[in-house]
């Protein structure tokens, strides 16, 4: 018969995912808007980083929850839609599943950073926008393209120099389960 194992959080690291998901919440109002639909922000950072500490699950719900904060504390621009906790759930998930308890390697980043980019941005968020405004899918998705063939790259740079960083790496071991 198959030992459930029981996972619990120590003080520290449920401290530590706290403050990443309040700074989380100070960088997302940080953005450069390019148009009605798009909208360049540097979150993905705080949520691959969670994604590297604390694995898919735990990622995945401190996007939800920090989308939800940000709802709640800054208000949305035009109406709130689950949708995209949805999506901020999903995001941060991908990069749990390919960041967290890997020796990261460029080929990790590439994939969860398209996977994120076709699949989260491009797709589930053009569905919401689509959803909300009524605006013909295949125009919002055109005019996603660019904005995830520039972000792309950026995004590849960031997470995958954040990850080869040793001191940072360090801490990730430190306050984060990759040991557990």
């Amino acid at each position: 018969m198959k030992e459930n194992k029981k996972f619990t959080f120590t003080v520290q690291q449920i401290a530590v995912l706290g403050v990443l998901m309040a700074l989380e919440l100070a960088i997302s109002r940080v953005s450069v808007l390019l148009g009605p639909s798009n909208r360049l922000t540097f979150g993905f950072i705080i949520h691959a980083v969670i994604g590297i500490m604390y694995g898919p699950w735990v990622a995945g719900l401190a996007a939800a929850g920090s989308d939800l904060l940000k709802s709640f504390l800054f208000g949305v621009q035009g109406q709130f839609f689950i949708g995209f906790t949805l999506t901020a759930f999903v995001g941060s998930f991908i990069y749990g599943v390919f960041l967290h308890r890997h020796k990261i390697q460029w080929y990790h980043v590439f994939w969860a950073v398209v996977l994120n980019s076709v699949f989260t941005n491009l797709m589930l968020n053009t569905l919401w926008l689509n959803l909300l405004y009524q605006t013909p899918f295949s125009v919002l998705f055109a005019s996603r393209i660019p904005q995830n063939l520039i972000m792309g790259p950026i995004r590849f740079l960031g997470i995958y120099l954040i990850a080869q960083n040793q001191q940072l790496k360090r801490i990730f071991e430190k306050y984060g389960t990759l040991n557990k």
